[in-house]
Order: structure tokens, then sequence, then C-alpha cells
């Protein structure tokens, strides 16, 4: 079936950026595309509804973006084309925040895009060589052009995105103030303006990080679905991984390490912690309410028990535990939440 027209900006600019990578990887001398089936070089007309391509002779179905670094992702390809764009064009004080605010999306993915592209750039290669001309394209074509125009934040907020991105991947003791700095796009001078030492930097990371990770949790559970959804949405937010939790769990391994010589780190630990089982506690009580859940226990000790359970996977799974692997710790905790929520086991298996 032909594709369909579309009034919907974010629809058009989705297809614009099929049509990129159609043309760059199956016709890039400007001859008609190949076709593996025929074996000769045939038109191909678009498929509605899909990221495919179909031969006009044969009927052979093309996934443009299979043979990309971008395959298997359900991230649109405008997406990763403009997070390349941006990528490209700051290298080396690539920051996340930028990605969010020029996308509209959340850090943790912004994070996430930024890293898989610098990863790509990095290795060199045919992905990185492709990715290049790919951006070069877009950026000349003017679709990387986003709707608003991106807040880079004040200094201080600049400064506790990159305190939390580098301190996350290096642990504090690694971690330079010259390197946030840098990262952030400021002067060693601003950082200590803002920030008398790395712990009290480590800290406002710390709690950005944890603000972020409560306002993604709020989002999903104001969405309009079902309670077992908002219970899956919890489940995935609760174990380290495709959602880019890894950096708090690491930063609270960071903090956690250093509770008992500064008591404002232990003050923020049950804060968090607090906050973190209140969200709990409501999903199961929505569950209660509307007859989803039939609890093994009253609620709140039900509760309490799934922080307890959740922070030990997390923690085994983040550390690298080899019998803790991001699947087996997800595996586990859905089966424990089933059995604690009286629900089929097997329901909620990841």
């Amino acid at each position: 079936m032909p594709v369909e027209t579309s009034s919907d900006p974010d629809a058009v600019k989705e297809d614009a950026a099929l049509a990129l990578l159609w043309t760059v990887v199956h016709a890039p001398d400007g001859r008609l595309p190949f076709c593996r089936r025929c074996e000769a070089h045939r038109t191909f007309h678009r498929i509605s509804r899909r990221r495919a391509y179909a031969c006009d002779s044969c009927g052979a179905h093309v996934y443009p973006a299979s043979s990309t670094p971008f395959a298997g992702s359900p991230v649109p390809l405008a997406a990763w084309l403009d997070t390349a764009v941006i990528v490209l064009d700051s290298p080396g004080k690539t920051r996340p925040n930028r990605v969010a605010g020029a996308l509209g999306i959340d850090y943790r993915r912004a994070w996430r895009m930024t890293r898989r592209v610098d990863e790509i750039v990095q290795a060199g290669g045919e992905d990185a060589e492709l990715l290049r001309r790919l951006a070069g394209l877009w950026k000349r074509h003017g679709h990387n052009q986003p709707d608003r125009v991106p807040d880079p934040g004040s200094p201080e907020d600049r400064i506790r995105v990159a305190a939390c991105r580098i301190m996350a991947q290096r642990g504090i003791e690694a971690t330079r103030i010259a390197d946030i700095a840098r990262e952030a796009g400021v002067s060693n001078a601003s950082i200590h303006y803002y920030f008398q030492s790395k712990d009290e930097a480590l800290l406002a990371a710390f709690r950005w990080a944890g603000d972020q990770l409560h306002a993604t949790l709020q989002r999903l559970l104001d969405g309009n679905v079902t309670t077992l959804e908002h219970l899956r949405h919890l489940l995935d937010l609760s174990i380290p991984g495709d959602q880019g939790t890894f950096e708090e769990y690491l930063l609270w391994l960071e903090v956690w390490s250093r509770v008992r010589r500064h008591p404002a780190f232990l003050d923020e630990c049950v804060r968090m912690s607090r906050r973190w089982a209140d969200a709990v506690l409501g999903v199961f009580r929505a569950g209660v309410a509307d007859g989803t859940f039939a609890p093994v226990a009253p609620i709140t000790e039900v509760c309490e028990r799934y922080v307890a359970i959740s922070e030990s996977l997390a923690v085994r799974s983040a550390l690298g535990y080899s019998d803790m692997s991001e699947h087996a710790a997800r595996r586990l905790l859905a089966r424990f939440t089933a059995e604690q929520l009286g629900l089929p086991a097997g329901r909620l298996d990841p």
C-alpha cells in the first residue's frame, strides 16, 4: 500500500527522515535501488505505517534503517538525526540537556541517545561515516531546526547536570573540578562559586538526578492507562536499564559511601527514599481500590517489602554481579511483586 500523506508536522518530518535514509543507503549514486529478490535495479514505493519500501516488481520489502545504527530502535528516526546534528555540532561539549530541550524529551532518554551517538562517532568506521553524512544532509535540508529554542539553563543547573553525568561515570574520587566545568561549559571558578567542594557538587547532582527520576515516574503515573500498566512502569524504573537510570543508581552508591561522614547525605537519602516509597504506595493503593491487586499483607508492609527488594536487586545489577543481570533482576522483581499483590505468576514477567 502506498504511503498516505499527513498534515502532522512530526509525521512529515519522520517521512523526510526515512526518505533520507532510503536515498543515502539504497540509492546513493542516483540510480534505481537494487532489489535482491529480482536481482536487478527496480523502482520502489513507500509502505504506509511502516519504516519500509516495497519493490514495484516483486513486492519485496526493504527497511532502510535496518542497516544503520538506528536498527531496532523505537525512537523516531528524525529524533536520532536531530541528536546526531547536535552532537556533531558541539564536539567535546555535547550535553544531554541540550538534546532534551531541542527534542522535548526527558533527560534520561536524551542522555542515552547522546551517549549512543557519541559511541558511534568515537568508534569510527562505516557507521560513523554514515552518521556524519546523514547529519550533514539533514542539517543542509533544514530539518533539524527545533520547534522551540532550547533553554540552556542557569550555570548552576548546567553544573548539576554535568556533575551528575561525570560522577556517575567516573566516581567522585576520579572526577576533577575541571572535568565538571568542561562538561558544563563553565569556568572552574564558576564551580567554586556555587559549591565549596566536590561533596557539595555530588549532593547537588544526587538531588537533581532524584528529581528527574521522580518527575519521570509522575509523568508515567499521570498517563491515562490501567493500574497494571502503571505497575509495569514502576517495575521498569526500579531496575537500572534502558531508561538511563544507571546514573541515579551509581550516584546512590557514591552517596552511600559518604553517609556516615556527612549528615546532609543521610538526610537526602531519607527524603528521596520516602518520596519513592510514597509513589510505590500510591500505585499499590490504586490497584487495591479498583480490585486489580489482592495483597498478601497490609499494603504499607507490601510497599516496604517492594522497596527493600527492588533496591537490593538494583544495586547488585548496577554493580555488575555475574549472577544478577538486568534481565534476571527484572524477572525476580516481577515475580516477587506479582506474588505480593496476588497476581498470577508470570503476569508481570519482562
